[in-house]
């Protein structure tokens, strides 16, 4: 509890002011009581004594008379004065320097009487030579008397104080709370809501300064996020225009289907539009798949899949027939030719990895080569990986001609062949914060063998979300499955 109402007390000003009134006017108040009373007491001793004095020289004279004619109930009487004062105990006259007094009030008198208390002596020179008076007085009385007086002059203090408290209270939630209300209900509903809202305040106190400073800073950040958001929706309407057209370089169903038996695709740019893209050429019963990964994501990787696509076009409109490494070196020289990255100091140094796999189905082979790319082949329900060469593709530092390694493997009807890029591969996430990896990426293809190509990618797509979790996606994600068809296997 002691922690909750911390945490109020430090998120309130209101509850702040309060505390610290009260404190400092507790603390005010007990310092001048304290004084008072040490005051009040001091005065009280010479109060008492001046009264007394006064009281006996005035009653002295006759006292004296009656006493030396023996009128002793008389002179007593005249003592008796003293009685209708609630502190005093006794009185004493003493004349003509006499050690026995001449008489007391009451009758037991002072010397006699064992009740305690001060007593004060007085001379009286009107009543003779060596004539004194002792009064006793009750120094508890006294102390009584001041304390109900102190008590008194406490509550006022306290209702005093309390009223000062109130007043002050009203003055803070007028001219302070209201308008800090005001502000902070304005900056919460721009804050959560998007709803700017000028504060209706007018002052001219510190605190209107306040206020007008942020109803103007309100106007300017209003007017700069409406460009930001006319920005963004420029930028917006630009990506979704350039994923469009990057949509339209990515082969159709109807191109798929005609190059391959069965197929299926897994493209998710990160960014609306990517580096990854895929391209598919048929020539006869040959037909030619490219996975590309170009540089970046986002707008530059688009620009980077657009001169992939149009290098692979303008290599294909040349020669048909080249083989998979063929292709590779071409479209490696041809983009350090066209980014000017063969020159001796360029100014980017932008590239790509690829995939490439040639299917001639007459002869029922496959040729593949890959710069920093692998192809995933699945027959018989038994995944394996073919490597391609850890070189990628039209960097300044790629040497001129690069050389690409080619395997060849059989193809049957029920080969399934599966291209990728890193952004699969090299996700994390799992319980152990590591890559997703080839291995993942081969079981899922081996428990789900059996399946068709969309029910595969399917399952891959669950098992790569579940697994990267709430990390953040670390680039573009492109799979390419297909099915060649060929001949039977045995």
């Amino acid at each position: 509890m002691e922690g909750g109402f911390g945490a109020v007390i430090r998120r309130r000003i209101f509850l702040k002011y309060i505390l610290a009134t009260l404190l400092v006017g507790v603390a005010l108040n007990v310092v001048v009581l304290a004084f008072y009373y040490e005051h009040r007491r001091a005065n009280q001793t010479g109060r008492i004594a001046a009264e007394i004095a006064t009281i006996a020289n005035r009653i002295a004279r006759p006292a004296a008379t009656l006493a030396r004619e023996s009128d002793m109930p008389r002179a007593r009487e005249l003592l008796s004065v003293f009685a209708a004062f609630s502190y005093a105990v006794c009185a004493d006259l003493y004349l003509d320097g006499s050690a026995q007094p001449a008489t007391s009030w009451p009758v037991i008198g002072c010397a006699r009487m064992k009740k305690p208390g001060r007593d004060i002596n007085v001379a009286l020179p009107g009543a003779g030579p060596g004539a004194t008076m002792l009064v006793r007085i009750d120094p508890t009385v006294l102390a009584a008397e001041l304390r109900a007086e102190f008590l008194v002059l406490g509550a006022l203090g306290v209702v005093g104080g309390l009223a000062l408290v109130l007043a002050g209270v009203f003055a803070f939630l007028w001219f302070i709370n209201r308008p800090l209300s005001l502000l902070l209900t304005s900056i919460e509903r721009f804050e959560r809501h998007d709803d700017p809202q000028r504060v209706a305040y007018r002052s001219e106190d510190e605190i209107g300064k306040v206020v007008d400073s942020y109803n103007m800073m309100l106007d300017r950040e209003v007017e700069r996020v409406s460009e930001i958001r006319d920005a963004h929706r420029s930028i917006l309407d630009s990506v979704t225009y350039a994923a469009r057209i990057q949509r339209g370089l990515l082969p159709t169903r109807e191109q798929l289907t005609a190059a391959c038996a069965e197929s299926s695709v897994l493209w998710q740019p990160r960014d609306g539009v990517g580096g990854d893209i895929y391209w598919v050429h048929s020539n006869g019963p040959r037909t030619t798949i490219a996975l590309i990964d170009c540089t970046g994501h986002g707008v530059p990787g688009g620009f980077m899949t657009m001169l992939a696509i149009a290098t692979l076009e303008r290599i294909f409109t040349a020669e048909e027939n080249l083989t998979p490494g063929e292709i590779l070196t071409r479209l490696s020289d041809l983009t350090r030719g066209l980014l000017n990255q063969d020159a001796a100091n360029p100014v980017s140094n932008d590239g790509m990895d690829a995939a490439i796999c040639r299917i001639d189905t007459a002869s029922a082979e496959g040729i593949f080569a890959g710069a920093r790319l692998s192809l995933i082949l699945c027959s018989a329900g038994r995944a394996k990986r073919i490597r391609g060469d850890r070189l990628s593709l039209g960097y300044a530092d790629t040497p001129a001609g690069p050389r690409f390694e080619e395997t060849t493997f059989p193809v049957g009807a029920d080969t399934k062949l599966f291209l990728t890029t890193d952004g699969v591969i090299d996700q994390l996430g799992g319980p152990r914060y590591i890559a997703f990896g080839y291995r993942r990426f081969m079981d899922i293809v081996e428990t789900h063998a059996s399946k068709n190509l969309d029910d595969i990618l399917g399952a891959l797509e669950d098992e790569f979300s579940e697994y990267a979790g709430r990390e953040k996606r670390l680039d573009d994600l492109a799979v390419l499955a297909f099915r060649p068809g060929g001949r039977e296997s045995h």
